[in-house]
């Protein structure tokens, strides 16, 4: 079975878009089967309209394009509380808006109390700030029901979420039964060499809850992780997909931060290492 690959709608040529059109003619440049689409970064002056919500519906399903994901990523410990409201009240509405491109997924990550940073902050890792997130999801996850939508949640070290363990916690203790998985997100310049087992305990963990994966590669450039087209770089990514070809290949492989000319080496890469 052909892996279900993709790409964020905003990392598409052209992005952000003026129209659908624009957008859905971005897409089909390249061998791509699905998107991960976040609507606000994808397209010019996005005003949450619901006729525009429809439009692109109705052309991406003419097209043969599904959505497997809707990112509606936002700061779940953001210190304006406020600006944590208001990202709760958009990630609602996403959900609201998941049936009409039968996507159940809507995404986001825990986020970092040093606000629209997103980095690394002490307070992160802290029982507070877990607790913080845990009650936001499972306020989230009540709400999906409604609409039969879900969130899924994504890990990174710098944010509260910080280890496929404390992952795996919030999922026995809030229900949630999806999870993306991005090993680079878990890295840092410490620990990058243990990347195939922080793969290795996510596939333990999480294995029959993965709905997608996030795609990205990396090289070390004067002591600093530093992202690069897939291939190219020295994620393990042969073992990778070949792991994910045998235990699950319905996961949407989704490229991320992969950008310009390394859109369509990555692709070709792959592909050619779900061939093997």
């Amino acid at each position: 079975m052909r892996l279900k690959l993709g790409i964020r709608g905003h990392d598409l040529p052209g992005a952000p878009f003026q129209s659908v059109d624009d957008f859905i003619a971005s897409i089909k440049q390249f061998d791509l089967d699905c998107l991960q689409l976040v609507y606000k970064k994808a397209f010019k002056d996005f005003n949450m309209d619901p006729y525009f919500i429809l439009e692109l519906s109705d052309k991406l399903k003419k097209n043969n394009i599904s959505v497997a994901m809707i990112g509606a990523y936002f700061n779940m410990i953001h210190p304006d509380e406020e600006k944590r409201a208001d990202g709760v009240e958009y990630f609602k509405w996403c959900m609201e808006t998941g049936k009409v491109f039968d996507c159940a997924l809507i995404g986001s990550e825990t986020g970092s109390a040093n606000g629209d940073k997103w980095t690394y902050n002490e307070y992160n890792h802290t029982q507070e700030a877990y607790e913080i997130v845990r009650n936001t999801v499972s306020e989230l996850k009540k709400y999906g029901n409604i609409f039969k939508t879900r969130p899924i949640i994504e890990g990174a070290y710098a944010h509260t979420i910080y280890e496929p363990e404390l992952l795996y916690r919030l999922i026995q203790e809030t229900g949630i039964n999806d999870v993306t998985v991005d090993i680079y997100n878990y890295l840092n310049i410490e620990n990058y060499k243990q990347a195939d087992e922080i793969f290795d305990c996510c596939m333990k963990l999480f294995k029959d809850k993965i709905r997608v994966f996030h795609l990205k590669d990396f090289n070390v450039v004067d002591g600093k992780l530093v992202q690069c087209g897939i291939g190219q770089g020295i994620m393990n990514w042969k073992y990778y997909i070949s792991r994910i070809k045998e235990e699950v290949s319905d996961a949407a492989l989704i490229l991320e931060g992969v950008t310009g000319a390394d859109i369509e080496t990555s692709i070709q890469y792959i592909r050619r290492l779900e061939d093997e």
